[in-house]
Parts: structure tokens; C-alpha cells; sequence
């Protein structure tokens, strides 16, 4: 189906139709500290020439009793409290630092990695106190061990992080509960290429482990659905293989419509001129691991339609990669003069991507993230990369 955006001048359409960016990519920058952060992009590659392909990570841990999220009967409430629809009810005292003996500073940071089909693979704990700062080194962890190096490197995958109590409190084994964590997360994360010759970010996202249907709601100290009289959504729980699985993710893009047959646009910009350009990597990240047919179109730099196409994006973590000699969709050779400037424009436009939406009446029930990394060096300088975060455009 072809969705051709009306000529009413590029930037009027670049203006318009194609980056009219809603608000739901606003949190992934991190604003607040959330109960557990996703990474939804890690790989360690030490056969890229040159150096190694490598993903760093960078936390900062805040007790909850210094963000105004313990109530009044002392128990710990989700993060971020917006997203979790929660209203703080101790008053915050931050800068300050929780210090003092039996003031539950110190706690664990659990990490876990998961291949791009969501299986679980690897994981591990980090000690932890409040207002503390941790870098991963994935590739570090990968080739640290012989027998993790051959099983992991190269693999591409995602990873959680999440205060251990969210597995060691689980009361008393109850179905659908999920310890509060106790303290939360700030984080950011980047990809280098050639040993430092390129950075690039990966965004990071935050996420409330439960999240309620109401302001007023008093979360007790544990996550569970439902809880008396009001409904809270687990947005994380564990799998039937024990390890935290992650069911909504209400800091990114909803896929969820409460109707039958309908979908979401997500617009990439790519960038391929083989003078300029090595590759494109569009990166798509849901929350299930199921299969997803989108059709699409490619655009050139000046909106124009050149090619539709059809995209199955059968995993939880999904990258396509295009060159300039090998695209990954019809339409994304070409060359044209703009309109305004009379320059000519090469292999550079923005596709569409059509993703089908999941039919609920609960948001979020189907979510994720998309962003894409522009390979923009060439010659002896082809590992610079650049990321840019996807458009999320209307429903049809």
C-alpha cells in the first residue's frame, strides 16, 4: 500500500508528515531513575577490522528513600513514579546520601543478557551503594572467559537491569509478584567501533516494574495483580524460565490499539552514499518475541515515493543492515537534485515502516523501541557511526 506524502515542499513535509515526533520518546532519555533499565542494543565483536565492535554501559544507583519513594508506612514505590502513576509521598532530600549504618545503602545490581529471540544467556550481580556509580564493559565480561568468548561474541542481544530484589523478594512464591526494588537506576550507554575510533549512543531506557490505574493508589511493597481494590499492570515479571521478562514498556513506542487490523507507522532516515556512507543499521526492539510483517516504502530526500516492500521482523531484537552496494529494500539506490539548493543528493531519503499493532485494551500491552545507526565515515575513517532515534507517525 502505497502512503505517498503530498508535495507541498520539503520542508514543509520534513516539518509535517514525516517528523511529527509524539511524546512518547521523551522518558528515553532519562530524565528520572526507573526500577529497571533496558539496553536494548549489546554486542561485543572482536573480529571488526581494525579493532573490536563494543557496547559500554554507565549506572548511577539512587535509594528510593532519597527520590520521595517510600510511603508513609515505609513501603518502596515503583520509578519513575509518572510512568508507574504514582504520586511520591516522603519528601525527596537529594543531594544528600544515605550513609548511615542500617540505612539499607548497600543492595546488588542484577544484569542479565538476552539474545536478539529474547532467550536468556548470561547474567550476573554487582555490588551497589546509594549514589553510586557503574561502568560495564561488555566485551570485558565476554572475554574474560574463554568459554564466553566462544559462546558470545559476535552474538547481538539486549540487556536488563534491575535491583536484586526484584528476584530475591518474591513472597512467599506467589504467582504474578515481583519484589519492589529498593533502589533505582540512572544509566546511558554507547557504542565503540575500532577501539575508540567511533562512539555512538544506545539509548537507554527506564521502566516502572508495576504501573497503577490510579494516582491514589498505595503500592504496598511488593507488585502483584491485582491488589485489592485497584488494578496495577506488571510491566515485569519472570518467565516460565525464572529470568525477568519484560511486558510492557511504557517508555518507548505503544504498539497497542484497543481495534482490530491496525498499525503504527515508524519512519528511519537512511543514508548510503558510497562517497560518504559504509552502512546503515535499523534497529527494532518489542517486547515479545513474535513474529511481525511490515510493509513499507522508500522516499528520497525529497519525500518522493520510490518503492514499496514487505519486512518480516521475526525476533525480539531485530537490525537490518544496508550498504551502499547491498540495500536492504528496493528504492534506497538513486540520485536526484533538490528541489532548493541544486544539489545533487545521493542514496539519502527516509523509509516507512507500517508495524502492526496488537488488539488490547490494556496500553502498552505490545511495545518497544526503534533507532538507527548511521554508518557516515568512508575511506580510513569508515567506523564513524551516528544514532538517531525512529518517528513515530500515526495509527491507520
Amino acid at each position: 500500500m502505497v502512503r505517498e506524502f503530498k508535495k507541498v515542499g520539503a520542508a514543509a513535509a520534513v516539518a509535517g508528515a514525516l517528523l511529527a515526533s509524539s511524546a512518547s520518546y521523551a522518558t528515553v532519555q532519562l530524565s528520572t531513575p526507573g526500577d529497571f533499565l533496558l539496553v536494548p542494543r549489546v554486542v561485543c565483536n572482536t573480529a571488526v577490522p581494525g579493532g573490536r565492535q563494543n557496547t559500554l554501559i554507565g549506572l548511577i544507583t539512587f535509594w528510593k528513600s532519597r527520590i520521595g519513594l517510600v510511603n508513609s508506612k515505609g513501603y518502596y514505590q515503583p520509578a519513575p513514579a509518572v510512568l508507574a502513576n504514582v504520586i511520591g509521598q516522603s519528601v525527596p532530600t537529594l543531594p544528600a546520601r544515605v550513609t548511615s549504618p542500617g540505612g539499607g545503602s548497600k543492595g546488588l545490581v542484577h544484569w542479565y543478557f538476552y539474545n536478539n529471540k529474547s532467550q536468556h544467556v548470561l547474567d550476573g550481580v554487582i555490588p551497589v551503594t546509594d549514589n553510586d556509580f557503574v561502568r560495564v564493559d561488555w566485551c570485558n565480561i565476554v572475554t574474560g572467559d574463554p568459554n564466553t568468548q566462544k559462546a558470545l561474541d559476535g552474538v547481538e542481544g539486549y540487556m536488563l537491569f534491575v535491583d536484586n530484589t526484584f528476584d530475591s523478594e518474591q513472597l512467599g512464591n506467589l504467582p504474578y509478584v515481583v519484589g519492589m526494588p529498593k533502589f533505582a537506576l540512572y544509566g546511558h550507554a554507547y557504542q565503540i567501533v575500532g577501539d575508540w575510533a567511533s562512539q555512538a549512543f544506545i539509548p537507554v531506557l527506564s521502566n516502572p516494574v508495576c504501573t497503577y490505574n490510579s494516582p491514589v493508589a498505595v503500592p504496598g511493597g511488593d507488585c502483584r495483580e491485582p491488589q485489592g481494590p485497584s488494578t496495577q499492570w506488571l510491566n515485569v515479571t519472570k518467565g516460565s524460565d525464572g529470568y525477568p521478562h519484560t511486558d510492557r514498556l511504557i517508555s518507548g513506542i505503544d504498539f497497542t490499539n484497543p481495534y482490530s487490523n491496525f498499525v503504527r507507522d515508524i519512519y528511519l532516515r537512511y543514508f548510503l552514499d558510497p562517497a560518504l556512507a559504509t552502512k546503515n543499521e535499523m534497529v527494532f526492539w518489542f517486547n515479545t518475541n513474535a513474529t511481525r510483517s511490515s510493509s513499507g516504502e522508500t522516499y528520497d530526500s525529497e519525500q518522493v515515493y520510490k518503492r514499496s516492500f514487505s519486512v518480516t521482523l521475526p525476533n525480539e531484537l531485530n537490525v537490518i543492515v544496508s550498504t551502499p552496494a547491498v540495500p536492504a529494500f528496493p528504492g534506497m539506490i538513486h540520485s536526484e537534485k533538490e528541489v532548493y539548493t541544486g544539489d545533487t543528493v545521493v542514496n539519502t531519503g527516509i523509509i516507512r515502516f507500517g508495524v502492526p499493532e496488537y488488539k488490547s485494551t490494556i496500553e502498552w500491552t505490545s511495545s518497544g523501541v526503534v533507532f538507527n545507526m548511521l554508518g557516515l565515515g568512508a575511506g580510513s575513517n569508515a567506523a564513524q557511526l551516528q544514532t538517531e532515534m525512529a518517528t513515530e507517525g500515526a495509527e491507520f
